[in-house]
This record gives structure tokens, sequence and C-alpha cells, in this order.
């Protein structure tokens, strides 16, 4: 039995829309902020005293779901408190329709419709469509459509099969499935991270010398901006590479679960040098992790996160602990060697199965290197929906 699974495609909106666009984000924000006034109305100190659920629940159920969702586990939480000058609009599935190759978004009685036509090379026919929002891109300096669609994804058969994968600055991953590890190489990552540093501390230092508000200060933040905007999509370009590639290695290998080592928190216990520390603060995990998540769900499998405490440190063939100076982990009770990122991934493997003895000849770790003329063989949401 397939599962149902939300993907999501971005649509760009024709720059002669952009005025009709900010038109709607605005009245949204109008809405959003009356409501707020109310919502405010309905508090009293100490307890909560609601007037007309109803009201509430229309008007701002989109921005108060969440906030009640989390007081169930913090009471402490707050509720949104700011005024908006622009808000999202969202489109229901009632109020979305398909015409002549556009989407066509009602706009209520009298008004006309948001009409966005639909890119040649997508055909959205295949799709569930479930909810449309407008939103503003400040990096592109454009309106998008981000349309949320049902798709089916693989179904999840029972075995023990897993896939551990470390985390890393230098690797953005390494990954161990019981039989070999592999290190996903980010050379080309992190010098695009070093180039983006490099690139804004030279725009800094000569913004620094500008008066502000004047013609050059005016003129070297849109360079800033432009600088930032290119970078950051060619970082995640590269991101979406990688992690494809690695999706899809573990879909051919039969595992049905990755388990990531868990490094929340990890930049609260920073104390190197200036160079470690801006590594670790730049270190993209999150948006990694994320990444992997979606890809890996379209996949049909399952994400896990596990402590990685000590795994950097123990032998996973005697269990002794030794902490590594270098890259290359030697235990200098059994004799065991192997690259640092690997005994992490293949430690982090035996802690989710909770067994006991490696086998110390493990073949080499394999490198895979980023090769930017080649596309990821990783899973598309339209492939997905068109293979079942």
């Amino acid at each position: 039995m397939p599962r149902r699974l939300i993907a999501a495609f971005k649509i760009p909106a024709p720059s002669s829309m952009n005025e009709k666009a900010a038109e709607l984000n605005k009245a949204s924000a109008k809405i959003h902020n009356k409501t707020l006034s109310l919502f405010k109305s309905t508090f009293c100190v100490g307890e909560v005293i609601f007037r007309s659920t109803r009201i509430l629940n229309r008007l701002w159920y989109s921005n108060t779901s969440m906030h009640f969702s989390v007081r169930k586990k913090n009471p402490d939480a707050k509720p949104p408190f700011r005024a908006k000058q622009y808000m999202p609009t969202i489109w229901k599935v009632s109020a979305i329709h398909i015409k002549n190759q556009q989407l066509v978004f009602s706009n209520g009685q009298g008004n006309r419709p948001f009409v966005i036509p639909i890119p040649s090379s997508l055909d959205l026919s295949c799709f569930a469509i479930k909810l449309a929002k407008l939103v503003w891109d400040p990096k592109n300096h454009h309106y998008y459509i981000h349309l949320s669609v049902e798709v089916d994804g693989r179904a999840l058969e029972p075995g023990d099969s897993v896939v551990a994968v470390d985390l890393g600055v230098v690797h953005p991953f390494t990954a161990f499935n019981g039989h070999e590890v592999r290190i996903w190489n980010g050379g080309e990552l992190n010098s695009k991270l070093q180039y983006k540093h490099k690139r804004l501390a030279g725009i800094q230092q000569v913004l620094s010398r500008t008066k502000p508000g004047s013609r050059k200060h005016k003129k070297l933040l849109r360079a800033k901006q432009r600088v930032l905007r290119k970078l950051s999509n060619q970082i995640t370009d590269i991101l979406h590479k990688i992690i494809s590639s690695f999706v899809e290695w573990v879909r051919q290998s039969g595992a049905r679960v990755i388990v990531i080592g868990d490094v929340g928190g990890i930049r609260n216990k920073v104390k190197y040098h200036v160079k470690a520390n801006q590594k670790i603060h730049d270190w993209k995990f999150r948006k990694i992790t994320s990444m992997i998540e979606y890809k890996a769900k379209l996949a049909g499998i399952e994400m896990k996160y596990i402590s990685e405490e000590y795994t950097s440190q123990t032998c996973p063939v005697c269990g002794h602990r030794r902490k590594p100076s270098n890259r290359h982990f030697k235990c200098p009770v059994c004799g065991f060697e192997y690259h640092r990122d690997g005994v992490r991934a293949i430690n982090i493997h035996k802690k989710y199965l909770s067994y006991g003895r490696v086998v110390a000849d493990l073949a080499p770790a394999i490198g895979v290197k980023f090769n930017p003329h080649l596309r990821g063989p990783g899973v598309s949401p339209w492939k997905l929906a068109l293979s079942q």
C-alpha cells in the first residue's frame, strides 16, 4: 500500500503580476493584523478566554495552530504578536483551478482571479493539489507560488537494513550500511563557503568607508545582496546534487532506515580557534538533515536520530576509547585503523542496532567526489508519481 506524501513545487509568477501579488499579500497582512488585535483582546492575565472561537479559527488558524501545538509541550510559549506589512496569501484546494495550462486562483465574488501560467516542463495532472501560497523571495526579488501537492510514496517494508550517517564539517556526511563506508567529499562545498566569506569581507570593508545613505553605499549594498544570492544558489545546488546521490545509493542498497548522529547544540560547545569556530558556525547541518529527510521520505525511507556521544573516540572492534589527533583513527589496544569519520558512522550503526564486534579487516572507505556536470540520480516528486 503506497503512502500519501506532500511535496512542493515552486512556480515563478510573471513580473507583470508583481503589483497584483503585492496587493494580495498586503490585504492578507491586514487580515492578520485585525485578527491579531482580536486575539490579544481575548487574552486575560493568567488564563485564556475566547470570545469567538469560530472567528479566530477561520481568520488566524494558520498562524495560531502551531502556537497551540507548541503550548502543549511548553506552557510558557507566547503567541504571535507582531503586526505585518505583507503576509503570504494562501489558497485552499477549493479555490485552485487548472485551465489551459494556467493556475487560476479565486479571489472572492466580484474580484478577478489571480492567474499564473504553468511551465511547459511541469505536468500537474499527475498530482492532487492541496494548497497554494503566494510568497515573495527577497533573494531573487521575485514572487513565487509554492504549490503543495500529494504524491504516492513507496511503501515501507519490514526489515532491519540500516544506513548510519555521520555529519561533518570537512565531509558533509559519511555513511555506513553494514558492509561498506562511503564518504561524500565536501571540497566543492567548503570552497564555495570560504569564497563567500572572502567576497563579503571585501565588500564590507569598502562599505565601512562609505557614508550610510549615499549613492555608493546603496550601490555596494545591492552588490552584497547580489553576491549573497548567487553564492547561496550555488551552495544549495551542490547540496541538492550530493544528497540526491546519497539517497539513491541508500535506496539501491535496500536500506529502509537512515540513522543520523544528532549534533544539535554543538555550536554552544565551540571553544576552538577563530577559523575552526567560523567553520562550525557556518556548518549547514540543519539544512543537510532537512534535505535528506524530505528526499528520503519520498523514497520510502525512514529517518531516525541518535546521540553520537563518544562515537569518534570508541574503537568499533574492541570498544577502547581514544581521542584521535587527526583524521586517522588507530586503536592502541587491538590495532584497528580506519578513517575517523568512518569510525563514527560505524559506531552510530552499532549503537542503533545494539550489536557488538565489527569485522576488523573492513574494506577502505570509498570516496564520492562531487561532479558539477552531472545531475544527481535522486528521487524527484514528479518522476516518483509517474513511476507508480
